[in-house]
């Protein structure tokens, strides 16, 4: 009986990163961004430097030699940790609703720091839910609350992505230093299951003003298409919920209009104090943009399983067969039976988008 086997080479896992969104201001460079919240819990700032409109953001218009902290009202002092690309994290565990928060930071010489502000109290999450409404529709993901006479009536969320991917063809031996190596699936370095990550890259923002009650009903945050790979096994979403004052909602209003009307462009066209909230120390007159919210952040998550979403792309996966020059040799089994290989996108599941062999923790399936 012939064997069937295909074979794949390793490569070196590569990590894509998107780079988060930095104004481009017009006729005006190197003004300061600061973009991030104080949250409970973890807290991640970003700070880097306005380009050109016709300017690409580079690594150099990225602030990775600020010391930066979170200041409590009582003193207490929460210091950030610098993990690249201009991001500093911060973990104040829980706010205290009682006391004032703050960011300060310096670069160089110059001191920086935010507004005091007391954190909201954001309440919880009610409901998530998908949504697919028809043949090649896609799947959209909402968010329900209910926030009550008392609370604020301006929210923005966010979201974290988690999916299972695997390979198009399961392959069962791969090449390593010129040797024919058999492929293991019950162990991590079986190249057929993976798992993608991903987080959100826009604003998204919502408001109950023009509603007789604070009641947050099925409003559609995203959706993915009915053919990604982030559906094609199971799925899972973390959706964080912030409340906001009003003017937070304002500014963060402002810089979606602004994405949405020039693509991607930011304007410095801006009254007075819609700028933010952060001041600089060192020199009263120097132009900023960011405001720094200090609010609680609830979560909820929820898995999306393949059989009830996704509909195959219907991707083409070519296989080669490739036969030795020596005849059958019954005696000598690798050498009698015909070789099979295919492409490394249809047998190595990390050649898809985002996708690597971290499997999280929590994740209930039980193969690697």
């Amino acid at each position: 009986m012939k064997k069937l086997f295909l074979c794949l080479f390793f490569l070196p896992v590569l990590i894509g990163c998107i780079t988060d969104f930095a104004p481009e201001v017009e006729g005006v460079q190197g003004i300061l961004v600061v973009d991030g919240m104080i949250t409970s819990g973890e807290s991640v700032f970003r700070l880097s430097r306005s380009v050109g409109i016709n300017e690409l953001l580079r690594d150099k218009e990225m602030i990775t030699n600020a010391v930066m902290y979170v200041e409590r009202s009582d003193g207490m002092i929460f210091n950030a940790t610098h993990e690249g690309e201009g991001a500093y994290h911060i973990n104040t565990g829980d706010l205290s609703p009682s006391l004032e928060y703050r960011l300060c930071f310096s670069i160089g010489d110059r001191q920086y720091q935010s507004s005091f502000l007391k954190p909201i109290q954001t309440v919880e999450i009610d409901n998530l839910s998908f949504r697919k409404e028809g043949w090649r529709a896609p799947v959209e993901i909402y968010v329900t609350s209910n926030g009550g006479k008392e609370s604020p009536i301006y929210y923005r969320w966010s979201y974290r992505e988690t999916w299972e991917v695997k390979a198009t063809l399961k392959a069962t031996h791969y090449y390593e230093n010129g040797k024919l190596t058999e492929l293991d699936l019950r162990t991590p370095y079986n190249s057929y299951y993976c798992w993608g990550r991903d987080s959100s890259k826009s604003l998204l923002l919502g408001t109950t003003k023009e509603l007789a009650e604070n009641i947050i009903s099925n409003k559609k945050l995203y959706e993915v298409p009915c053919t990604n790979d982030k559906v094609s096994i199971l799925y899972h979403v973390e959706v964080s919920q912030m409340q906001l004052r009003e003017e937070a909602y304002n500014y963060y209003r402002f810089m979606q209009d602004e994405i949405e009307r020039t693509g991607g462009l930011f304007n410095l066209v801006m009254s007075a104090g819609d700028n933010g909230n952060i001041y600089s120390l060192s020199d009263p007159d120097e132009t900023m943009i960011g405001y720094v919210e200090v609010t609680n952040v609830t979560k909820k998550g929820m898995y999306i399983p393949w059989d009830d979403v996704y509909e195959d792309a219907g991707e083409h996966c070519e296989v080669f067969i490739v036969r030795n020059e020596f005849g059958d040799l019954p005696w000598l089994d690798y050498f009698s039976t015909p070789k099979t290989y295919s492409t490394w996108r249809c047998v190595d599941c990390r050649m898809r988008y985002n996708a690597t062999k971290n499997k999280p923790s929590w994740w209930p399936t039980d193969h690697l």
